[in-house]
């Protein structure tokens, strides 16, 4: 199974999306740079780039215009829920590439069997 994600996402033409725009093109950078062996450890990582890549969030944003108060509130709750969707998700990616870092350092740590 091929787990490498689609290609960059697609330009954030509202300025407000920019930056998350930029950190899902860094990770997703950092990510092709790993070896295609650590595929299972990083397949929650895949599935969020490539929610992201196939505009999962853009086009939770298209919302029509409300024409009651019951559905703005719905709106509102919908927009609320892709918020707190979409930072846990940049949450998860952001712990697994520091996971990785970690790791890395670990494999130049002496074992001096102090129990330290």
């Amino acid at each position: 199974m091929d787990n490498t994600t689609a290609a960059a996402t697609p330009t954030a033409a509202d300025p407000a999306t920019a930056p998350l725009h930029a950190a899902l093109d860094a990770i997703r950078m950092w990510r092709h740079r790993q070896p295609h062996t650590d595929a299972r450890r990083f397949a929650e990582l895949d599935a969020i780039l490539d929610a992201a890549a196939l505009g999962r969030i853009e086009s939770s944003l298209d919302l029509s215009e409300p024409t009651s108060l019951p559905e703005a509130v719905e709106a509102h709750q919908a927009v609320m829920n892709l918020r707190r969707r979409t930072l846990a998700d940049a949450g998860r990616a952001w712990d697994l590439v520091e996971a990785n870092a970690m790791r890395q350092i670990s494999r130049f740590m002496p074992n001096t069997g102090t129990g330290r």
